[in-house]
């Protein structure tokens, strides 16, 4: 009997007072209550910063591409009075006619080798013909302009130039030969000589409207080495 008081005793003072047990059940909730409003606002922080970095990501992007220049044709039919019948924007080729790359070449040698007694006419081709050069071809055309300047070879007499045959070599070369008539100030005929040119080239669609008008084709000569034939 004695020691099952005791063991009441010792039970009864290990067991909280009401008092510190309704304490303890307030203080958790409290801390349950502001716990969740502290994850609120981390979750919304984080959510904001992945909006943050989405929206820098597609302005970035809106930038890149306003930058870039874009050059989209337009086609526009017309009738005999000049009105607009039909119109829509041109498919892109997908393959360049090889038969278009042959008159362009054909043009390039003809604006090289001519003399002219125009001198606004010998400015057009050359300038036509420099449109259509890059890389090595420039600095070759250069040096060729420097030993053989048309301004001053057209006091005496012109040259005209027919281009006999362009054929292609490889994917990337083309083997263009013709005929040059030297004419003297009197009109009559001074020499004719033959010629034959290697020529690299490159298709680089024009990808502005100032490179559209002055390349329209995107093919640019990119080498040249021509000598005289027999």
């Amino acid at each position: 009997m004695k020691l099952n008081r005791i063991l009441r005793r010792w039970n009864a003072g290990s067991e909280p007072a009401p008092a510190d047990a309704s304490l303890a059940r307030g203080r958790r909730e409290w801390d349950d209550r502001y716990a969740g409003l502290a994850s609120g606002k981390r979750n919304w922080q984080l959510a904001a910063l992945g909006l943050l970095a989405v929206d820098g990501l597609l302005t970035a992007g809106i930038v890149h591409l306003a930058s870039q220049s874009r050059v989209s044709p337009f086609v526009v039919e017309v009738d005999r009075l000049g009105q607009a019948v039909a119109f829509g924007p041109a498919e892109q080729l997908r393959k360049t006619d090889e038969r278009l790359i042959r008159y362009q070449l054909n043009l390039f040698i003809r604006d090289v080798r001519s003399v002219f007694s125009d001198a606004e006419v010998q400015k057009t081709v050359i300038n036509r013909a420099y449109g259509h050069a890059k890389d090595s071809a420039l600095g070759f055309l250069n040096d060729y302009f420097k030993k053989s300047n048309p301004f001053l070879r057209e006091a005496e007499g012109t040259v005209t130039v027919q281009v006999q045959s362009v054929l292609r070599l490889s994917a990337s070369s083309w083997q263009v030969q013709w005929r040059e008539t030297q004419i003297a100030a009197t009109g009559r005929i001074f020499s004719e000589t033959a010629w034959q040119a290697i020529l690299g080239v490159e298709l680089t669609p024009p990808e502005t409207t100032d490179v559209l008008l002055v390349n329209p084709l995107g093919l640019y000569v990119t080498e040249i080495n021509w000598t005289q034939t027999l």
